[in-house]
């Protein structure tokens, strides 16, 4: 399978936008890998995520808050020909950034940011209630690095 490295800004946004999930790695104490999906929102070059206030995500970002990012799109199986196994493959665009977190807790900035994250679930604006806000943990991701590729492009 072929793979190509995508260094185009507005290519690997757009592999961004076109997800409606990620998937979020953290490393835990013994130095093995978690890795949740998450819902997220992306804007001016920042991953956005939200969780509850409490648990196993949390507890290890206490630990480092450096995490790695992963999002996949334009998913779809293709082959060479049907009946040789060895044939198939899968042609995909993934981006992965590496990067760290910081915890919004001012309530308005949680509002905002929020309604940046909603953008890529709905085109509507939405207003949160206080004990929403305090309730939910906000997450801004600072992006360190971000690598692209796109994989079995060589299947028509």
């Amino acid at each position: 399978m072929r793979t190509s490295i995508v260094t185009d800004k507005k290519e690997i946004e757009s592999i961004i936008n076109q997800c409606d999930i990620c998937f979020v790695g953290f490393t835990e104490a013994d130095g093995t890998p978690y890795v949740i999906p998450m819902n997220f929102g992306y804007e001016n070059g920042e991953i956005i995520l939200h969780s509850a206030p409490e648990g196993k995500h949390i507890h290890l970002l206490e630990l480092s808050n450096r995490i790695c990012v992963t999002f996949c799109s334009e998913r779809k199986l293709v082959y060479q020909h049907p009946d040789v196994a060895c044939s198939y493959s899968m042609t995909s665009k993934s981006v992965v950034c590496k990067g760290s977190v910081t915890f919004i807790e001012d309530i308005t900035e949680k509002e905002k940011i929020m309604n940046q994250f909603m953008k890529n679930y709905s085109d509507r604006p939405f207003k949160f209630s206080k004990p929403a806000l305090m309730n939910v943990k906000v997450w801004r991701v600072k992006v360190d690095e971000m690598t692209s590729k796109a994989f079995g492009q060589n299947f028509k």
